[in-house]
């Protein structure tokens, strides 16, 4: 079972990431996390009486995060490439640039190193995978010098 790390601590994860791009957000049930494709066929927002989110590639194209899909309560950087630096870039946009006030989480393929790095750059969750260490994961958290000047100015 995947381990969710969120405000440096170990976690219950009450959402669901679905993988399949069939489901549709009026008819998946609420704490589903969807493909982001799911969102495009929606023609009333706000999503009435479920608490859904979107999950979607470090490669997005930023005009798909509409307000729309911002005003969701998480969002969810699935990562496949830990070598790829574009994640820490999208997610500084996201929350700072988007000014995105739900969870940002991330999920997949992502170096434990990385973690203290990514929560830096606005990151409010991790979703380890099932091989992952998560007590090492909050002790790379713990230690983790705080936030720079550049970052406290740009707050």
């Amino acid at each position: 079972m995947a381990v969710l790390i969120k405000n440096k601590q170990i976690a219950e994860n009450l959402w669901n990431k679905i993988e399949s791009t069939e489901d549709l957000a009026e008819t998946a049930p609420s704490f589903s996390i969807l493909p982001l494709s799911a969102f495009s066929s929606i023609e009333a927002w706000p999503i009435k009486h479920k608490q859904l989110g979107a999950w979607f590639k470090a490669d997005i194209e930023l005009v798909a995060l509409t307000q729309e899909i911002l005003s969701l309560p998480l969002l969810c950087i699935d990562i496949n490439d830990f070598n790829h630096g574009q994640v820490f870039s999208l997610a500084t946009m996201i929350k700072q640039n988007f000014n995105y006030k739900g969870e940002l989480r991330t999920t997949g393929e992502l170096l434990l190193d990385q973690i203290a790095y990514l929560s830096q750059c606005g990151v409010d969750s991790f979703s380890l995978n099932d091989l992952s260490d998560g007590e090492y994961a909050l002790l790379v958290l713990q230690q983790a010098p705080g936030p720079s000047r550049f970052h406290s100015v740009l707050s």
